[in-house]
């Protein structure tokens, strides 16, 4: 018999003699080679990418569903209808306000105060001319009616030289004494006489036509001076009104055309409200949650996706949770739209989302390994990659998490959208490496010992230094060599 097999059969018989039960033989393993790795878990769930809650933006009747729960749908396919009177009441109130700004913006355009301003302009300046030739022709008879009361003076003073020369020649000529009748010049003095006085009133009465005459001039020029200023004030007030039309028109012009395009964006706006009562498919997708039938109402679309960190997969539970806690250290796995009217996801591609505790997500990063388990499939671990970590924080259940999505892939038709799943993310990996099983390994606050099982049987502590930490092995950096034997379980 070999020493390994008499210490075994000393042991059986040294235990038998003590009354107890026969003990079995030592479980050993042998120090070999391995690759050593250590990662953290937790729970979360499936999630299919690319999920979107749909909803109208006005709320309504609906008139038409035309989609059921599981049915694929492509881009801009029609799901439903909600009531549209009140929608086209108002695009046609806004197509009517943009009619009557299009008119008013083309009787501004067309419009003739600038060219009716400019006609009178011009009429004014015509007045002005007219006026002046008018003042310049009263004036010209004027001058006119004062030369000949002038040239009427000179021939009245003529005619008082000639009656005074004929007076005096014959009174010159009339004898002082004579015995019968008068002689003829001494008859012809009384005529010569009045013939003075009436060339002297002749003269008088040109003075008078010539002094009249000149009044009517300046009464005139005054008269014609005053209507001259008249008509240029006329000239004045219409070059106004000109400039005023002139510098008026493209402002109204511009203020006409912004009220056309006001116009015409409360056009867009309420045909976008009539469009906005039908709802379409934005992208290709699986109908995942309906809540609605024909005749009920439906409240405006408010709500929003919560997606996972690194993806468009959303976090699930997610809608649920925000009005109540969620499990601790878990994500809930339903999903089922919440309020929203409707939820379309591509169930063609998937992800897990689960959340980590603080400590643990600050081993992980982006593109680590991770193995996952679905509950709904127990005979498959699928390999996955880490594609995010969140980058802040959420509150869950009293501890603070960090949610982490996991690429899963698509190759197997069990696996759904919100299903329960494992997730084992792999922080650190060391090549094959001398490495004992973590039950060989026995701690003493930073010291640790391993019982080696000599070939003649003989159990004998020995210190060893330890590298990474795995999930079943440690890495043994010193102490041990290949192919030795250490006890599993057993006491140092």
């Amino acid at each position: 018999m070999t020493l390994l097999a008499l210490a075994v059969a000393a042991a059986l018989t040294v235990g038998a003699c003590g009354g107890s039960e026969s003990a079995g033989p030592p479980k050993t393993a042998r120090v070999e080679r391995a690759a050593v790795s250590t990662g953290v878990e937790s729970s979360g769930s499936v999630s299919a990418l690319g999920a979107t809650n749909l909803g109208f933006s006005t709320g309504g009747q609906l008139t038409s569903v035309r989609v059921s729960v599981g049915d694929q749908v492509t881009p801009g396919q029609v799901l439903a209808t909600i009531d549209d009177f009140s929608a086209r009441q108002q695009l046609r109130q806004a197509q009517s306000q943009l009619a009557a700004q299009e008119a008013n913006y083309a009787r501004v355009k067309d419009g003739t105060s600038v060219d009716g301003a400019q006609n009178s302009v011009d009429a004014a300046s015509s007045v002005v001319s007219a006026t002046k030739r008018q003042a310049g022709a009263t004036l010209a008879a004027d001058d006119a009616a004062i030369k000949a009361a002038s040239a009427a003076i000179g021939q009245a003073q003529s005619g008082v030289t000639q009656a005074q020369a004929a007076l005096a020649a014959d009174i010159a000529a009339c004898q002082p004494t004579y015995t019968t009748a008068p002689p003829a010049p001494c008859q012809k003095i009384p005529a010569d006489q009045y013939g003075v006085q009436s060339a002297q009133q002749g003269v008088q009465m040109a003075r008078q036509q010539l002094a009249q005459a000149q009044q009517k001039r300046t009464v005139d020029a005054a008269a014609g001076n005053l209507q001259v200023a008249s008509a240029r004030q006329g000239q004045v007030s219409a070059q106004n009104g000109l400039d005023s039309a002139s510098a008026d028109r493209p402002n109204s012009l511009d203020a006409a055309a912004a009220a056309v395009d006001g116009a015409r964006a409360g056009v867009a706006t309420a045909q976008k409200a009539v469009d906005n009562t039908t709802l379409r498919a934005p992208a290709a997708g699986t109908v995942s949650a309906l809540n609605g039938g024909v005749g009920e109402y439906v409240a405006p679309s408010s709500s929003t996706t919560p997606f996972a960190p690194g993806s468009d997969a959303p976090i699930p539970g997610a809608a649920q949770a925000a009005g109540a806690a969620a499990a601790p250290g878990a994500a809930s796995p339903s999903r089922p739209g919440g309020t929203q009217f409707l939820v379309l996801q591509n169930v063609a591609q998937f992800a897990v989302v689960a959340p980590f505790q603080e400590v643990d997500a600050a081993n992980i990063a982006p593109q680590q390994r991770a193995t996952i388990s679905l509950d709904a499939v127990p005979d498959h671990a699928f390999d996955g990659t880490v594609l995010s970590v969140a980058p802040s924080s959420t509150a869950i259940g009293g501890s603070v998490e960090y949610y982490v999505t996991i690429a899963l892939p698509n190759t197997d038709p069990r696996v759904h959208d919100g299903q329960s799943a494992r997730a084992s993310v792999i922080t650190a990996q060391s090549d094959e490496k001398i490495s004992v099983p973590n039950a060989a390994l026995h701690r003493q606050g930073d010291r640790a010992t391993v019982t080696l099982v000599e070939p003649d049987g003989r159990q004998v502590p020995t210190p060893v230094t330890t590298g990474l930490v795995g999930a079943d092995r440690t890495e043994i950096t010193s102490g041990l060599a290949e192919g030795q034997q250490v006890l599993l379980g057993g006491s140092a």
